[in-house]
């Protein structure tokens, strides 16, 4: 169930909690910037999982993009304890919740959907449901960026109900099965990755590892096996 909390860029709602917002994400958020064919165009954003607000910072930062309309959505209720972040009006509107729990005509309404470095806090199953439901949610013409390690990276909570233990790893070749429109990559072997309509096809591809044994090393050598390029900095288009 999601609580709105923000609403036109006025808070609406508080969430009593002492808990604070927390992850920070290592994510090639710059790869934003190429997706969109005009970004002088009115671009509608969902930022899932936005922590701490780096991606909107990002956007709203931008002269190319500052007029962007951004969207946000966490399950952590420290995300919420961030006063600073509303008032600045990085981000339009935000509610308290899981992913799964936004509807699918609300999905359909972004034009970019932003999934960073959250998929491998999720559960085997569910990380697999969400990214199948938001490929069908999302518009013919949308986009889903996402981004993840491609290795089982070690992280544990470091607060009670930060969600930001990690369950699963994600293969590079898991993500280059999805035929991604272009991806680049951060260290330690973070990926970030454009995903459009057409990877719904190939959504049975899609299969991350409980393995905690999948070390960066063997997540290095399987993303050289599959062709990915693990060069940080560089932008590699496969449209």
């Amino acid at each position: 169930m999601l609580r709105q909390v923000l609403k036109d860029y006025q808070q609406i709602d508080t969430i009593d909690t002492q808990l604070v917002p927390g992850g920070e994400s290592a994510a090639p958020k710059e790869l934003i910037f190429h997706i969109m064919q005009d970004n002088a165009a009115n671009v509608e954003v969902l930022d899932i999982g936005f922590g701490k607000g780096g991606l909107g910072e990002l956007l709203k930062s931008h002269p190319a993009t500052q007029h962007w309309s951004v969207d946000a959505v966490d399950g952590f209720e420290g995300a919420f304890n961030n006063k600073a972040l509303f008032e600045r009006k990085i981000y339009r509107n935000a509610w308290h919740g899981l992913a799964q729990s936004i509807p699918s005509d609300r999905l359909a309404s972004y034009n970019i959907i932003c999934l960073l470095d959250v998929i491998e806090h999720l559960n085997a199953e569910t990380a697999k449901w969400l990214l199948r439901t938001l490929l069908t949610s999302m518009g013919e013409n949308s986009f889903l960026f996402i981004s993840t390690p491609l290795w089982f990276y070690p992280q544990h909570s470091q607060q009670s109900g930060d969600l930001e233990e990690h369950l699963i790893g994600v293969p590079a070749s898991s993500m280059m099965a999805l035929v991604p429109m272009m991806y680049a990559v951060n260290p330690p072997l973070i990926g970030g990755f454009v995903l459009g309509k057409r990877s719904l096809d190939f959504i049975e591809f899609f299969q991350p590892t409980t393995d905690k044994n999948f070390s960066y090393q063997r997540g290095t050598m399987l993303a050289s096996a599959t062709g990915f390029q693990n060069v940080p900095g560089k932008l590699f288009k496969l449209m």
